[in-house]
């Protein structure tokens, strides 16, 4: 009877131990404003490390088992390609572990729905991912980083956000990697959305596997604009960049001179995306001016230039083909059916 009882109470304390545990959150930190500190009439970006930012925030710890790392601490202006590509291939490994149910990255607004979008596409675990910043520094007397964080860590620790996108936080909102985008240079709620043409959750078969991926091709962006010059992409044609965004007026429209150029250069094996500088409405193969398909040209869609670019960057890791690059910014395709 004893026995019988010592057994129960094992049970239960196991099955108590298990109900009590908290999730498992990794924290990655990049830097940013929520890493900044005030300096003269402004702030400096990436001066605060992880440690001393989660030691602001103690709820931290009734919502989540938390470890954090110091990856980088940069003003998020500064991010680049090589710093995605370390960045994705650490959280895959961190996730391959089984030890984590959810990653957190601190990372400045600038930047961060891009470094979100190329996560987005890149990331081999469906678990949730969350980017979080701030638009005041972390000594600010009304410093909107703590609240961010908490709503963050709550959101990567939660398992109904397995299978979403990698999403952005801020304003302790949540926006989703493929629509978010910042409308605004200076207030708290910094961040809007469009609806995008569709969704590509992280970790589905669509994404792209970095893993032996040591450099991007270089892709360039360049805006239009009345009486745009022609030396930008000229430059871009010369330096041999592999593909350009064109960020045209209304419909992704360029004046002619710079699409002659343009014309040319699809020609001799660059791509060209078209997109356009208005935030809403994208750009179409059908019904505008400028014929893609005789052309050669291809359609952003929803995506934005920044977005565009990125995930035309790593289109050219797997295909030169346009026809298989268009079918990336049409709809989701698994990779396997791209012929290289």
């Amino acid at each position: 009877m004893k026995r019988r009882s010592f057994l129960i109470i094992i049970l239960l304390c196991v099955l108590t131990q298990g109900i009590l545990a908290l999730p498992k959150v990794h924290v990655i930190a990049t830097g940013g404003t929520i890493a900044g500190t005030s300096s003269g009439s402004g702030y400096t970006a990436g001066q605060v490390t992880i440690d001393n930012i989660l030691a602001a925030v103690p709820d931290l710890s009734k919502i989540a088992e938390l470890d954090y790392e110091q990856f980088c601490n940069i003003g998020s202006q500064d991010m680049n390609e090589t710093i995605w590509l370390s960045l994705s291939k650490r959280i895959n490994e961190l996730f391959a572990t089984g030890k984590y149910d959810g990653i957190v990255i601190t990372h400045g607004t600038d930047t961060m729905e891009e470094t979100a979008y190329f996560l987005n596409l890149t990331t081999r675990s469906d678990k949730p991912v969350v980017l979080v910043g701030s638009m005041r520094p972390s000594d600010a007397p009304d410093a909107d980083g703590p609240k961010n964080l908490i709503v963050a860590v709550k959101a990567a620790a939660d398992k109904k956000n397995v299978g979403k996108e990698v999403m952005c936080c801020l304003n302790q909102k949540l926006f989703e990697a493929s629509g978010v985008f910042k409308n605004n240079s200076r207030d708290v709620d910094a961040f809007a959305a469009i609806k995008p043409d569709y969704t590509m959750p992280h970790g589905s078969k669509v994404g792209f596997d970095v893993t032996e991926v040591e450099k991007l091709p270089n892709v360039g962006i360049i805006y239009g604009y009345a009486g745009c010059s022609t030396l930008p992409l000229q430059a871009f044609v010369d330096a041999n960049f592999e593909g350009v965004v064109l960020v045209g007026v209304g419909d992704g429209n360029f004046r002619a001179d710079v699409q002659k150029i343009a014309e040319k250069a699809v020609a001799h094996g660059m791509k060209i995306v078209r997109s356009t500088r208005c935030p809403h409405g994208g750009v179409y193969t059908e019904g505008g001016e400028v014929e893609d398909l005789e052309l050669g040209f291809i359609a952003a869609g929803s995506l934005n230039a920044q977005k565009a670019r990125i995930l035309l960057m790593l289109a050219l890791t797997q295909t030169k083909d346009t026809d298989q690059i268009r079918q990336y910014f049409n709809k989701p395709i698994a990779l396997q059916t791209v012929k290289k």
